[in-house]
């Protein structure tokens, strides 16, 4: 859970700590006040676009930091081990603005990506914007909530791939049976696109790697200044450093050492850390002096990474996938370029594809009626406590009307709902006024909270469109 927020040069806020404790906390204030910046700061630490225009004053970097405890949210843990981060059970996200505009980011003091943070943000907080009751009147998004009450991410996932190959092996059996026009056209789109990916030549792990070395170089700078600096106090010249300080110590330890034999163990110990620290000085030296921070190398790290990620933005997938979209390519330009396309072969591996398609679909069919029936309970007593009394709400999930193949499954889910007693259930676009949408918007987020996992839930202006009786 957040545990606490650090604002530094945010909007009109100068410098602000605020902590918070299990349970709920409540952040009241007239118009203005700046309730709503403390959200929007907050975003900014959780992996948001920055921008510098948030600066108070134009010349001090913008700093906000959210700590959080992490022993609620497994997934979380098991993110920061996954990426070497974990730091036992706080977690420290920090983002930086500084006066250039330029942003950084960091999770425990490390420097990270803005998306790294942004997804391990997501695990730990949900902000819940002013105006977001609006997208559940979006088809889509009654969908996503259902699937995800109802734990289908790994089914759906599937469902995607084995949808996928059914288009694949769709457009294949297309290209097997068109003219040869069209296929010498597609040969060039693919020819083109393996060519561009055969000269951009990404090996595994090298975007990452990249990430990695642009990110050290990026702070080289406060990192060959501190080295230098702490190398400077440990053993620099003149007689102030600690070095000096010790070598003083041992001096006067020494006399005493002389009388009384039970001090020459203490005195052995500041000889070991006299050592030590003039070992640690060098190294930290060594490390100052050898640090890169060449520019030139800077600018090519950076124009590598533009280059994967604009081809990558081409193929509309993430950096890491380019190498499957390569192998993908090649596959098909090697299928299409055979002499021997066989369209019963693969009229045959399509049947295949349908029928685990059909299989999973119906998995996650039945998962989503199971969860819609306990959800229907849930958000209907939800109501009941929110001044919707003898209201109604129903999930229905039917078969769509098409039988045709789509990426989300084979149902269509529409949330239904009557407000008040004796009206029949109609679509929630076509009943619902703001207030109740802003009432329903919070029965569903408190039924579906325990299922999403994510230790805080922030709500924005939650009482927008409430009033009454329920507001108190």
């Amino acid at each position: 859970m957040l545990k606490s927020i650090f604002i530094k040069n945010f909007a009109i806020i100068d410098e602000l700590e605020l902590d918070f404790y299990d349970g709920m906390s409540v952040l009241t204030g007239e118009t203005g006040a700046g309730k709503s910046i403390i959200i929007d700061a907050l975003n900014l630490a959780l992996g948001n676009r920055a921008d510098r225009s948030v600066a108070r004053i134009d010349n001090a970097n913008v700093e906000v930091t959210a700590t959080i405890n992490t022993r609620s949210s497994e997934e979380a843990t098991a993110w920061l081990k996954e990426h070497d981060l974990d730091d036992g059970d706080e977690c420290v996200l920090r983002r930086v603005i500084n006066k250039d505009g330029k942003s950084k980011a960091y999770i425990n003091n490390s420097p990270s990506s803005v998306a790294a943070l942004r997804s391990l943000g997501d695990l730990f907080v949900d902000v819940y914007g002013q105006h977001e009751h609006q997208s559940l009147m979006r088809l889509d998004m009654q969908r996503q909530l259902l699937d995800s009450f109802a734990n289908n991410s790994k089914n759906i996932e599937k469902l995607a791939a084995v949808f996928r190959l059914w288009q694949s092996l769709n457009n294949q059996l297309e290209i097997a049976e068109t003219n040869q026009a069209d296929t010498r056209a597609k040969l060039e789109l693919l020819r083109y696109q393996f060519q561009e990916l055969e000269e951009l030549n990404l090996q595994a792990g090298e975007y990452e790697e990249i990430n990695e070395k642009f990110a050290l170089l990026n702070n080289s700078k406060e990192l060959n200044e501190n080295s230098m600096r702490i190398s400077q106090q440990l053993a620099g010249d003149g007689d102030n450093s600690i070095y000096d300080k010790l070598s003083s110590l041992i001096s006067d330890a020494e006399k005493y050492a002389a009388v009384d034999n039970e001090l020459n163990e203490p005195l052995e110990i500041l000889r070991s850390i006299h050592i030590q620290t003039k070992e640690v000085a060098a190294y930290l030296r060594n490390y100052s002096e050898n640090i890169s921070s060449s520019p030139q190398e800077l600018q090519i790290l950076e124009d590598r990474i533009t280059a994967v990620e604009e081809i990558s933005r081409k193929h509309k997938v993430k950096p890491k996938e380019l190498l499957n979209i390569h192998a993908a390519i090649k596959k098909e330009l090697d299928s299409i370029e055979g002499e021997h396309s066989d369209p019963d072969k693969i009229k045959a591996s399509m049947q295949e594809a349908e029928q685990l398609y059909r299989t999973t679909a119906k998995k996650i069919s039945s998962a989503r009626k199971n969860a819609a029936n306990e959800l229907n309970e849930k958000i209907t007593e939800s109501m009941q406590a929110l001044g919707m009394q003898g209201g109604r709400f129903h999930i229905n999930v039917e078969p769509k009307k098409s039988t045709e193949l789509s990426l989300n499954g084979l149902d269509e889910i529409k949330f239904l709902v009557s407000t008040n007693p004796g009206q029949s259930l109609r679509v929630l676009n076509k009943v619902a006024s703001g207030g109740e949408l802003s009432r329903l918007s919070l029965a569903i987020q408190m039924a579906t909270s325990n299922n999403l996992k994510i230790p805080t839930l922030i709500f924005d202006e939650v009482d927008t469109g409430v009033g009454g009786a329920t507001a108190e």
